[in-house]
């Protein structure tokens, strides 16, 4: 069973940021579990720490411009992508 779903990540990020980080999942590199947060490094010119923060209510955090909690910027939208392409095949 997976921590969250596709649909969960699709009505936090929206769209737009769910289309661009759909186009970033090949650009996630050492992603990680811990007891809150899936977390990885999404490189996208330069590198982001992006997170996913799994507890309820879902949110995301990442250091790029848009990557304040508790939304999900395109990284942390690629960072839950590539998770959950190993259960859904996204």
């Amino acid at each position: 069973m997976t921590l969250f779903t596709y649909r969960e990540l699709e009505r936090l990020a929206g769209p737009a940021a769910l289309a661009r980080g759909r186009g970033l999942v090949d650009a996630v590199e050492d992603l990680y579990e811990d007891e809150h947060s899936l977390c990885a490094t999404v490189h996208d010119g330069q590198p982001f720490l992006a997170m996913v923060h799994h507890e309820r209510p879902l949110s995301g955090e990442c250091d790029c411009p848009n990557g304040a909690p508790p939304g999900l910027c395109e990284h942390s939208v690629a960072v839950g992508l590539a998770y959950l392409s190993d259960y859904e095949g996204l």
